[in-house]
């Protein structure tokens, strides 16, 4: 199966993808790849053994290697190029609402600020969530666990508002 081209796919959708789109489209990536070498330069005064989990109670109950610390953000990396490609296929979306001649142009417009809020949103979870653990918190707080959790809600809600507004 070939991957259409950007061009191919701005032409289904009818549109250019939007400044916004291409502003969280080159964050995203520069986010990860960020934290990444974040994580390198603290890597010599990081200790072998670092915590890699916690308790419900906030309490370290995990340890892995140092390198461990590098997961979080590949992991990021590749949400980021899975959402990209997804982006590519726009006749697969399940956008919410049955798309028409009339309501094309708007429908894939809100669906590709969707993917490029989600694509931030999961570049902002997996490098900050790195990032924080590369800190060596002896305690973790479950308030950043929840804020970077409600970041993905943020893009969802924000979807189906404009999407269902007339």
């Amino acid at each position: 199966m070939r991957i259409p081209s950007r061009a191919e796919v701005d032409a289904f959708c009818g549109s250019p993808s939007t400044l916004w789109q291409r502003v969280l489209g080159t964050l995203s990536p520069v986010l990860l790849l960020g934290s990444i070498v974040f994580i390198l330069i603290r890597f010599p005064h990081l200790p072998e053994q670092i915590p890699t989990h916690y308790n419900f109670a906030g309490e370290i109950d995990g340890y892995g290697g140092r390198f461990s610390l590098l997961l979080m953000p590949l992991i990021g990396l590749v949400m980021d190029a899975s959402l990209v490609l997804v982006g590519r296929f726009p006749k697969s979306w399940n956008t919410g609402v049955r798309v028409t001649l009339y309501n094309r142009v708007r429908v894939y417009r809100l669906v590709r600020d969707l993917l490029a809020e989600l694509r931030f949103t999961t570049a902002l979870f997996f490098g900050g969530f790195a990032v924080y653990q590369s800190l060596l918190p002896e305690h973790f707080s479950g308030n950043i666990l929840g804020v970077l959790t409600l970041l993905f809600f943020i893009p969802l809600v924000r979807y189906f508002v404009r999407l269902l507004r007339r």
